[in-house]
């Protein structure tokens, strides 16, 4: 979110393999060189094992960027609750189930499902939310050329079904949503909890959002 002074403004993503952190951030960045920003876009991930960690920082400005790296992030989302990330964001977005302390949930996966027929398109619904946050125009012609020409039409669809979300609609779609996987994985172990000790948020996830074309 850009202040009054035009300072930089700074996102993180924070995930694991599989749930599309690498195409978030890839075509964000892609959509602001376009645009005329300057940008940086770095990736930390462990590509041997799917499911491990992938966190992604994309910096823009109008002006050239001293420093790519992210310390405080003006927004950080986060879509998984095993992701190895540990900087705080003014403004938190995670998906349904993560129990992040003032964060604004929403549910992406079930909504890339019920909406366009595929759990990942969700991931494209959480770069709507990121553009809307960061003040970044919905620029149609902008994007299908920032986006690959598979999905094309169903991903814009989505970033811009992102877009329009407000916070009272964010609200209504957390409270009717079916439990996201997160949830579920923390009902399942419960008794596990109980039993031994274990904390349940040590458990493994299932991705929520997957890579798109």
């Amino acid at each position: 979110m850009r202040s009054s002074s035009d300072v930089a403004t700074r996102i993180a993503l924070d995930g694991v393999g599989g749930q599309g952190v690498r195409v978030i951030a890839g075509v964000l960045g892609n959509l602001l060189a376009r645009m005329g920003k300057y940008v940086t876009v770095l990736f930390d991930y462990d590509s041997s094992v799917r499911g491990s960690m992938s966190d992604a920082f994309v910096i823009f400005d109008d002006q050239p960027i001293d420093n790519p790296v992210v310390e405080e992030a003006d927004i950080l989302l986060k879509l998984a609750d095993k992701g190895s990330l540990h900087i705080t964001g003014r403004k938190v977005v995670t998906d349904l189930g993560l129990h992040e302390p003032g964060a604004e949930q929403i549910p992406f996966a079930s909504l890339g499902s019920e909406h366009f027929g595929k759990e990942l398109f969700g991931n494209m619904i959480a770069l709507g939310r990121l553009l809307r946050l960061a003040e970044i125009d919905f620029d149609d012609d902008s994007i299908r050329s920032a986006l690959p020409r598979r999905y094309q039409d169903e991903n814009v669809a989505a970033i811009l079904f992102g877009y329009e979300l407000t916070p009272e609609r964010i609200a209504e779609l957390a409270a009717a949503a079916p439990p996201s996987r997160f949830e579920m994985n923390d009902a399942a172990t419960a008794p596990l909890h109980r039993r031994t000790g274990i904390n349940s948020g040590e458990s493994g996830i299932a991705a929520s959002t997957a890579e798109t074309g």
